[in-house]
């Protein structure tokens, strides 16, 4: 089965571009700026060129280009004047659309150009806080929305993860040759969305800090095959959605009964920690975000 969308209706154009619908209708009347075909049912819709058009019209006009100005031009002339604006760039409205332009069209060389180019600016902890976290919240309402399709949101979580393995590596120099690890990173059994958990492995190491990662679905049981290995070190995982081996409360106490036989901690960040009925106590840290945990590393 096809789930890569390639037509889109005006209302899937107004959630993407965020220009209102009657705007859109305007523009097509007044200035012929788009083509829509016709169904059937006589209801527009619109391909990627249209989309991609539009998205380029929306970031030159939010620079100042008049639209009149703008509908004169050819295609070609539109995506020069859009690579001329991102030279110099690094503002988060001008990434977001180079980011979401890339998404939709399955273009993997400007997503990575495009944070090639803030790499060039700053850290790639400011990479990831300020545009990467942004551009995943937009990406989770445009999938609320049904805007974009699996496909689109897959396409650029690899991507993150291709640079976010690039950087760890990098990172991984400063750890110094037979360093214990301090830190052991999973995720819950079950549980596949790892890049903020990745995300933390990069500040480990680029602290120096030796660390230990597991990924992704990793069965309880299984980590005792860790702590016969270390003792004193802090464990953390991510929980976005699961765990679904066990009830939550019971999952972690679980886990707790682990750490506490070898005098670890155990450090807890994601969206199920609010659901928890417990609090901080000797081995256990509850947090709300990666920034939290970023600042007591």
């Amino acid at each position: 089965m096809n789930n890569i969308k390639t037509v889109f209706s005006i209302g899937d154009l107004e959630g993407l571009s965020g220009v209102k619908a009657h705007t859109i209708r305007i523009w097509e009347k007044r200035y012929g700026l788009l083509s829509p075909e016709r169904s059937e049912n006589n209801l527009r819709y619109y391909g990627l060129d249209e989309l991609r058009k539009l998205l380029n019209v929306v970031l030159l006009t939010g620079y100042g280009v008049k639209i009149s100005k703008v509908a004169k031009m050819r295609t070609e002339e539109i995506e020069m004047m859009v690579g001329e604006i991102r030279v110099g760039r690094e503002d988060i409205k001008h990434t977001l659309h180079l980011f979401k332009l890339a998404m939709m069209t399955f273009d993997q060389p400007l997503f990575l150009d495009a944070t090639d180019h803030l790499l060039a600016k700053m850290p790639f902890e400011r990479v990831f806080n300020e545009y990467y976290i942004p551009f995943l919240q937009e990406i989770g309402l445009m999938w609320q929305a049904g805007t974009i399709q699996p496909a689109h949101e897959h396409f650029i979580s690899c991507l993150i993860r291709m640079v976010l393995i690039q950087q760890i590596s990098l990172c991984s120099r400063r750890v110094r040759k037979g360093t214990l690890p301090a830190y052991v990173l999973f995720l819950p059994f079950g549980e596949i969305h790892e890049l903020g958990l990745m995300f933390l492995q990069y500040l480990i190491t680029s602290y120096g800090h030796g660390c230990v990662y597991l990924g992704s679905s990793i069965p309880l049981d299984s980590l005792s095959e860790v702590t016969k290995l270390f003792r004193g070190v802090t464990f953390i995982t991510y929980m976005t959605v699961l765990p679904e081996e066990k009830p939550l409360d019971e999952y972690v106490e679980a886990l707790l009964e682990k750490v506490r036989d070898n005098h670890s901690q155990l450090w807890i960040v994601g969206r199920r920690v609010a659901e928890l009925a417990m609090d901080d106590r000797d081995s256990l840290t509850l947090f709300t975000t990666l920034q939290d945990i970023a600042a007591k590393l």
